[in-house]
């Protein structure tokens, strides 16, 4: 069987969302079954198979190139506006030959708002850290854009409530971006709880954790109520924070971690035409890079990015069901917030030009 995959990331899809009366690109890759494997027909129409119809040439399809000779990998562009029906098949002898890729149409006010709902689905469970583009510790599924991808690390366990070294210091399950702009490690949404655990019996559960052979630090039970603070001690651009006290957070492994920036590349990256979308917060006030300032105070829209002055933050803005709000990577002892109401007092405000703007790709 074969898949269709986006060009851009080159990560399998079934899912599409499209920008109405556009023109938007899909992979595909495989051909028919051998010993010939022909190239499968590409098609919008939405015929029960088996038909004679799904081997029609579409007139919403126009095939670009083959990637690589011999790859086996082609690449389409699909006319959203003379789509048959919803979605885009590859088909062979009368029938399918892989799953379909399922298509939303919809307006740029639609992937707009698409933009802001995926970073306020971050607001749960996502972590702040600085230097980082919402990648899980140890894995590579961060925002590629500025070279963040696999910025997140899980730093190695320390029990040692003594030691100074930044890289040694008490730290338990949590995270570490070393390299950007000075060491920084996770205080895992610290300032969210209040219970103060007993370090030396957490140290101790961790050792006889250890004695028996668990030696992951991801297996380790936490501390408090719920069983889920770990301690750590926790730096920001190569300086200590909380005074050098110990601090209990929230576990960072499996956990995508971002800084303000960080989040709104990810978020934009999403739904950009081209791949490896990120810039620093003092671009986005550059019209080279696609942004118009906006200054009336009653055009506003979903996505409108918003950076202090001074360059020293940046979030988006939403429209809620009580007026419009900010959604924000904050810090790392708080994480990622929505609540906050938009005051124009305290932001300048700009606006991605609509036609870097495609559909998000699942």
């Amino acid at each position: 069987m074969a898949n269709f995959f986006n060009p851009i990331t080159g990560d399998d899809i079934t899912t599409m969302e499209v920008r109405n009366n556009s023109k938007f690109r899909l992979g595909l890759k495989g051909g028919g079954p051998g010993p010939d494997y022909d190239r499968l027909n590409v098609t919008t129409n939405p015929a029960t198979a088996p038909s004679p119809l799904l081997m029609l040439a579409d007139p919403a399809v126009h095939f670009l190139k083959e990637t690589a000779k011999g790859s086996w990998e082609f690449i389409y562009e699909i006319d959203a506006s003379k789509m048959q029906g919803a979605s885009v098949r590859a088909c062979w002898n009368k029938g399918d030959y892989s799953a379909p890729v399922v298509v939303t149409l919809e307006s740029v006010a639609q992937i707009r708002k698409s933009i802001v709902d995926l970073a306020r689905t971050f607001v749960a469970a996502a972590h702040y850290l600085w230097g980082t583009g919402g990648n899980e510790p140890g894995q590579a599924n961060g925002n590629p854009g500025g070279g963040k991808t696999a910025a997140a690390k899980l730093r190695d366990y320390s029990l040692n409530a003594g030691e100074t070294a930044r890289d040694k210091v008490l730290a338990v399950r949590t995270a570490v971006q070393p390299t950007f702009d000075g060491y920084n490690t996770c205080a895992g949404r610290s300032s969210r709880f209040s219970e103060t655990p007993d370090l030396n019996a957490f140290v101790t559960s961790c050792q006889d954790a250890i004695a028996k052979g668990k030696t992951n630090q991801t297996s380790w039970d936490g501390a408090g109520a719920g069983k889920n603070l770990f301690p750590r001690k926790y730096y920001f651009r190569g300086n200590i924070q909380n005074a050098g006290n110990v601090t209990w957070g929230e576990a960072c492994d499996d956990v995508r971690h971002f800084d303000c920036v960080g989040l709104v590349n990810y978020c934009y990256a999403k739904h950009w035409y081209q791949p490896n979308f990120g810039l620093g917060i003092s671009l986005f006030r550059n019209a080279n890079q696609g942004t118009t300032e906006i200054n009336d105070a009653k055009d506003l829209m979903d996505a409108d990015i918003l950076i202090k002055p001074g360059d020293g933050h940046i979030g988006m803005l939403y429209q809620g069901s009580a007026g419009w709000y900010v959604v924000q990577a904050v810090g790392t002892a708080k994480g990622l917030t929505d609540t906050d109401r938009f005051d124009a007092a305290n932001w300048d405000r700009f606006r991605m030009n609509a036609a870097y703007l495609v559909g998000k790709h699942s």
